[in-house]
């Protein structure tokens, strides 16, 4: 039975929360400032006399923050994408202070402590970061397991420690190219940050490696559809650690060639998002596209006609603006329609709800069951209505959910209802469909929902059946056992007891035979126990109607047995079933209905046997919970494959209603020419 979960209503999308405006536009502000400084690093280094290492426009510092600015505005709770804009950020920081301490070196007095210090180690806090640190927590910002936290930690414990050193270098200028006064140098360390630093490049190298590795293990577990997402990214970071290991480090051409592919990267993270929707853009980038071309085919229309206006009509200037705005404004909502129509055919969205239809009874046929089928539904309906994601949950014990795609924190929820029952709701994020479609889709869907609820049902009520067989079999395995096995044993051990005794005390013997007599007649009423519950024998003595009748000539309410059509050959696990449940029924008419009369009624069909057991009584409660009397019932009848309600009945009281499947009749045989 599908039980009712609460009621759901809609719920609108509303704006963005404001943290998240303030967090987006923080970060393009940023992305905007590290572009500036970028640019400004480069002009400072071509300033200088000398060569500077990065000399140029560093692609690091200029498409890191603007790519992770791109992926935070979409989805600003996941990590990675704020580490790919904090390396930029970072990368960014650190060029424009260096190229900083060589303009101050060239021309002023010395480079100020607060200039050279940072540019020292700053650079540790991003080149480990793309190289290994992204490849462990990409796309969802976790290591592929527990095991890989190791490689992080290794990672983050190199960053730390590494630029701990270079911080208190207490001559700097190894690293940062020209003199300066460490004001936080330490003189005992001597050249052993030097030295440290020479070598720093071969444990960097093996985090990086290690990184790509956990890519390559996640990309093999993946889905195919990640696959897809993470293989960008992937062939990008092989190339990257692949020339970083066979170049050298101290050629300036190599050293360059390794920043330039270090750019290269996030280009790869947009390609998977723009190619396969990675962090699911899809919607985004829908609606840029249509509104974007609209935007430009409404301004190049409003300027021809402009110019158009002037250049044939100068003496109508303000009338031919009017005309042109009102032109404009005419095509705007035909050429709308169009280019969604485009953009959705690009993106495989069907927003005609009927022919969405009929692609979703496709999916359903081609699915083996109801699961798998509400799943590729789902799929469906996210793709036609264009959302971010998609989710039904179907209601019932237990409460089911299917999911496609992210739902986050804004949703709009739709009742699903199966002839006015409430099965469950769906879930929409980044989507308002017109209201006819959501009507089609919703129905399609309830259906759905229902089918898996009963599915759901249907499997779980075998699981019990096949749990109360196999506790019957214990029961009476343990009945045999311990009971008639050891009476059983007894008698035989006695009977061998009296034989001896014949011959020399025929007394004794007498005793112990009539000792037999009376163990052998307790054998015999555990045995027609054992019997009993396993076939009542009055079936087999009055059959089913006058075993009922039988039953209810007890204390209690009055019990009337009526039969249309013939009871004899019924199978016997249909019999033994309509005993039980209509045996169940008047016990339960009887303890706790309060009846005055109990109308068990048989209808037999050509496939199936109705039995209706009625009774006068006080009915059922507002909320009956389903108690084992009940659960058995139902149980009887979908061992056989039939099915058994509990419901009102009409004019007071409770009526029991079940329906055993009967096998078809033999045909006659022909007659006779």
């Amino acid at each position: 039975m599908t039980v009712p979960g609460p009621p759901a209503e809609p719920v609108e999308a509303g704006p963005p929360p404001r943290r998240r405006r303030v967090a987006v536009a923080a970060a393009w502000a940023v992305a905007a400032a590290a572009l500036v400084a970028t640019l400004l690093a480069a002009w400072l280094s071509a300033q200088v006399p000398w060569d500077v290492d990065g000399d140029g426009v560093d692609p690091i510092g200029l498409m890191y923050p603007a790519a992770g600015a791109f992926l935070i505005s979409r989805r600003p709770r996941l990590l990675f994408p704020w580490l790919m804009w904090g390396t930029g950020v970072v990368w960014a920081a650190w060029s424009l202070l260096y190229s900083l301490s060589h303009w101050t070196a060239a021309f002023t007095s010395g480079v100020p402590a607060f200039i050279g210090w940072p540019a020292l180690w700053l650079w540790l806090w991003a080149v480990p970061t793309f190289s290994a640190v992204m490849p462990l927590l990409f796309p969802d910002g976790r290591p592929p397991s527990r095991r890989w936290r190791l490689v992080l930690y290794a990672d983050l414990t190199l960053m730390v420690g590494h630029s701990l050193m270079l911080g208190l270098a207490p001559d700097p200028s190894f690293e940062l190219g020209v003199p300066m006064d460490n004001p936080f140098g330490v003189a005992a360390l001597g050249t052993i940050p030097q030295t440290v630093e020479s070598w720093i490049a071969l444990p960097m190298l093996a985090l990086s490696v290690l990184g790509v590795v956990s890519l390559g293990f996640r990309y093999r577990a993946a889905a195919p559809e990640v696959r897809r997402q993470i293989a960008w990214y992937f062939y990008a970071m092989v190339i990257y650690v692949a020339f970083w290991a066979v170049s050298s480090g101290d050629d300036p051409v190599m050293a360059f060639l390794r920043v330039f592919l270090a750019g290269g990267i996030p280009i790869a993270v947009i390609a998977s998002v723009l190619r396969h929707q990675l962090y699911g853009i899809r919607l985004i980038l829908n609606r840029t596209l249509v509104y974007g071309s609209l935007a430009l085919v409404m301004g190049v229309t409003y300027s021809v006609l402009i110019w158009a206006g002037s250049t044939f009509a100068g003496d109508y200037g303000a009338v031919a603006g009017l005309a042109a705005a009102m032109a404009t404004g005419a095509v705007f909502h035909p050429v709308r329609l169009r280019l969604q129509r485009s953009v959705d055919r690009l993106f495989d969205v069907e927003r005609d709800p009927y022919k969405a239809a009929d692609l979703l009874s496709r999916a359903v046929q081609r699915a083996g069951d109801p699961a798998e089928a509400l799943a590729e539904a789902i799929s469906l309906v996210r793709a036609a209505f264009g959302a971010r994601g998609a989710a039904v949950e179907v209601w019932g014990e237990p409460a089911l959910s299917f999911t496609d795609g992210a739902l986050g924190h804004r949703m709009r929820a739709v009742e699903l209802l199966w002839h006015g029952e409430r099965v469950g709701r769906l879930l929409l994020a980044g989507a308002r469909p017109a209201r006819e479609q959501q009507a089609v889709m919703a129905k399609h869907l309830a259906e759905l929902a229902h089918a898996v609820r009963l599915s759901t049902d249907l499997r779980q009520s075998r699981e019990r059946i096949s749990a109360t067989r196999d506790e019957e079999r214990r029961r009476l395995g343990r009945e045999l056992h311990d009971g008639l096995g050891p009476a059983l044993t007894s008698v035989t051990m006695t009977l061998d007891e009296a034989r001896r005794r014949l011959e020399r005390d025929p007394g004794s013997a007498g005793e112990l035979l009539a000792r037999v007599r009376e163990e052998m007649t307790g054998t015999l009423v555990s045995v027609r126990e054992l019997v009993y519950g396993l076939r009542p024998p009055v079936l087999d003595e009055l059959g089913l109607a006058g075993a009922l009748r039988a039953f209810g000539a007890g204390p209690g309410p009055r019990v009337e047995v009526r039969v249309d059509g013939s009871l004899d050959g019924l199978p016997a696990g249909v019999e033994m079933a309509a005993y039980r449940i209509a045996q169940e029924a008047l016990t339960n008419a009887r303890r706790h209905a309060g009846a005055a009369s109990v109308v068990v009624a048989f209808l037999r069909e050509s496939e199936a046997l109705r039995l209706t057991v009625a009774d006068d009584g006080k009915g059922l409660p507002d909320a009956p919970s389903p108690g084992v009397g009940l659960t058995s019932m139902r149980e009887r009848a979908a061992e056989i494959g039939g099915a058994c309600e509990i419901a009102p009945r009409p004019g007071g009281g409770t009526e029991v209603s079940a329906l055993l499947p009967l096998p078809p009749l033999d045909p006659p045989p022909p007659a006779a020419a």
